[in-house]
């Protein structure tokens, strides 16, 4: 589990004190958000020393779900001065991201759900969640439980992303498992393939997964993989991957 705090993607939080955040996946995010949309901001301002927040004009370029007319943000944190241990989130400006919300946010922290879009891997990722969102929209429920894929004894990438020659003809994938009170997984099957080797990446997640599935006996238990070519060369970063960091 303690490879969870490499993400930044964090959903329910506590403001006042230490961020005590629940961690989401992806797929998550999208069912439990009102809208999802990609942003740009174009600029941060107005520190607030007393609030503990500053103000974020963002721009929306596109949204996967939901619409807002929303211009301006209430950012947890202050420009220049944020703290690792807390809810405060660092917004750029002029750099865009794919974003969760609610209608209700009146803040948003390090804790709401959020992806820098780098320029490197830009149309990778959006071109990729923009296919996983339709499919999520049309073929899952906020009930389904969709689960980070974690590996036994990893190291540098998974073994899902050391296949060889992998060419996929889809920027996604996802997979049912279904498991029993013992946490034994009984089948792995996909239900929206990548298009190459799909059936060997279900028998890997089979062998290799490293999570406790008794919590969530009586759900449908999903995992949604993104294809970020990009990531190939980085060395531990998996380019086959249930995270979009």
């Amino acid at each position: 589990m303690k490879k969870i705090l490499l993400l930044i993607i964090l959903f329910s939080f506590n403001f006042t004190f230490a961020c005590s955040c629940l961690f989401t996946t992806l797929s998550n995010a999208y069912h439990r958000a009102d809208f999802v949309a990609e942003i740009t901001v174009l600029n941060v301002y107005g520190n607030n020393a007393t609030k503990n927040t500053y103000k974020a004009d963002i721009k929306f370029e596109r949204f996967f779900k939901g619409k807002s007319e929303i211009k301006t943000l209430d950012v947890a944190g202050n420009i220049g001065n944020f703290s690792s241990t807390s809810c405060q989130l660092s917004l750029r400006a002029n750099a865009k991201y794919l974003i969760f919300l609610n209608n209700n946010n009146k803040i948003v922290t390090s804790c709401t759900p959020h992806y820098i879009l780098d320029d490197n891997s830009y149309q990778s990722k959006i071109s990729a969640v923009e296919n996983l969102f339709s499919f999520l929209e049309k073929n899952t429920t906020k009930n389904d439980e969709f689960i980070f894929y974690f590996e036994k004894n990893k190291k540098g990438k998974s073994s899902i992303s050391k296949l060889k020659n992998f060419k996929p003809k889809n920027n996604f994938a996802v997979y049912e498992i279904t498991s029993n009170s013992k946490n034994v997984i009984g089948a792995v099957k996909n239900i929206s393939e990548f298009g190459d080797r799909d059936n060997e990446i279900a028998k890997l997640i089979k062998k290799n997964l490293n999570r406790d599935l008794t919590e969530y006996l009586g759900k449908r238990i999903l995992i949604a993989f993104v294809y970020i070519p990009e990531y190939i060369p980085i060395k531990y970063r998996d380019h086959v991957t249930s995270e979009l960091y």
